[in-house]
């Protein structure tokens, strides 16, 4: 995939800084580990389809994860919208880009197939890696399915400041 281009700063800051008890990401995680450290999202920010045979679906899915972390502003839903975070945030590491790929002997399937498989034959699981030193961050799935889960989770750690 292309570079993106993006003008802004979007900024990372682990879901345990959100207060006890509160887990704001959808779908909800079977696990989560967290931590304290900021990490800003690089102008040049790019998903790495690492994917044999992706199907068209899941570059879409891409192309969709990649506008919307452009495009959405989000803001951290606390007084100020993160203002307070500006110390953090000027000695942040920079994030590159995010590595896509499937589990060893997994097969590309289209989304839209993967989603209309029964329960049971269907996995949506996913492992997302987001160092705090702003080296490779990595999306492994079992399916392309659980790739997309894991779009949907990553866009919502970041927010626009």
């Amino acid at each position: 995939m292309a570079p993106s281009r993006y003008v802004g700063c979007l900024a990372f800051f682990a879901a345990s800084l959100l207060p006890s008890g509160v887990l704001a990401l959808w779908p909800v995680p079977t696990t989560l580990e967290t931590g304290m450290t900021a990490l800003k999202v690089s102008p040049s920010f790019y998903f790495d389809v690492q994917v044999e045979g992706a199907p068209t679906d899941l570059y879409e899915a891409v192309g969709q994860a990649r506008y919307y972390l452009e495009t959405d502003k989000l803001g951290r839903l606390v007084v100020g919208r993160g203002a307070t975070d500006t110390t953090a945030l000027a000695s942040a590491k920079t994030l590159s880009y995010l590595k896509l790929s499937l589990t060893s002997g997994a097969t590309a399937e289209p989304i839209a197939s993967e989603a209309v498989k029964p329960l049971g034959a269907r996995s949506e699981e996913y492992a997302l890696t987001i160092p705090a030193d702003g080296s490779t961050a990595t999306l492994t799935a079992n399916s392309t399915l659980g790739l997309y889960r894991g779009l949907t989770t990553f866009n919502q750690l970041f927010y626009y400041y």
